[in-house]
């Protein structure tokens, strides 16, 4: 199974041994979280599950009257895995998952007045962030490293691009004459996929 927390956790053991609780502090510090999706709860989970398949060594240590920690470290089979979960990720785009396309989805369910609210709420998101990006890149690039310079330019770019696009949808949504809008034709789509309807 190919796993974007797994490949983020075995970068960070690469750096230095750390228990579950300081790669969460590390991902929390560098504010890793704003440009990829992952949680607490599931660094802990993968931390044990990639222990278990044997990727990471770990080191449980006791101090005081704490509860047991387990430190892990990344082991030549974590860094084989490193590497091709590196290899995999830099050679298989998927379209990624835009968290506001669930309300996209439902804008014809709408009353258009409350459906150009919601849009133009969007758009005003959406230049709050470039207004913060545009601001702050220039004074951010010369204390992070080179990988996390590029993610912010990249998610630039992308703010930029989606407020040409909401501003478009904005325009399209005022013209479009019935609430219900086309149907959603599945053996059309499923044909133009190369899916049957089977």
């Amino acid at each position: 199974m190919m796993s974007t927390i797994d490949l983020i956790i075995l970068g960070i053991l690469i750096e230095s041994p750390m228990n579950a609780y300081e790669i969460t502090q590390y991902i929390s510090d560098r504010q890793v979280g704003t440009f990829l999706k992952i949680s607490d709860p599931a660094i802990y989970k993968s931390c044990k599950r990639l222990l278990n398949e044997g990727f990471l060594d770990g080191n449980p240590i006791k101090e005081g009257n704490q509860p047991t920690k387990t430190i892990y470290s990344i082991n030549p089979d974590g860094r084989s895995r490193f590497h091709g979960l590196m290899v995999f990720y830099s050679s298989n785009f998927s379209l990624w998952n835009i968290e506001f396309n669930a309300f996209m989805w439902h804008l014809e369910k709408l009353d258009k007045r409350q459906g150009l609210k919601m849009l133009r709420n969007l758009g005003d998101e959406l230049r709050e962030k470039e207004t913060w990006f545009k601001c702050h890149l220039a004074e951010l690039i010369p204390y992070i490293p080179f990988s996390a310079s590029t993610i912010l330019k990249q998610n630039t770019m992308l703010i930029t691009t989606l407020i040409a696009w909401v501003d478009e949808v904005i325009e399209d949504y005022k013209s479009l004459r019935s609430k219900k809008g086309r149907k959603f034709d599945v053996s059309a789509v499923n044909r133009i996929h190369g899916k049957s309807d089977a």
